[in-house]
């Protein structure tokens, strides 16, 4: 299994769940597990995928590491571009 983890503020959280679960259906891609953890520096978004391919594309698009190795923490704003990058301020992809 190839492990995607992500770390995300508590108040991104919702929205970018929506828009990870609306990118994995448009690549046709199925996690064959999600966990979520809440820690000291934000939520830890874990999600395990069969091909490191599949891994890899969606560490890249949403800043994870394909490895499990977290690439930038919330003080880092890393979650703000991601979802500058897939959503218009009203929260529309597109």
């Amino acid at each position: 299994m190839h492990v995607v983890q992500i770390r995300l503020r508590p108040s991104d959280l919702s929205m970018q769940m929506g828009a990870m679960r609306i990118w994995l259906d448009e690549h046709r891609f199925e996690p064959s597990s999600f966990a979520c953890s809440e820690g000291s520096s934000g939520v830890v978004v874990s999600l395990e995928f069969k091909s490191g391919r599949q891994a890899e594309e969606f560490a890249k698009r949403f800043g994870g590491r394909a490895d499990g190795t977290l690439t930038a923490g919330p003080e880092q704003e890393a979650a703000g571009e991601i979802l500058e990058t897939g959503l218009s301020p009203s929260g529309i992809v597109g």
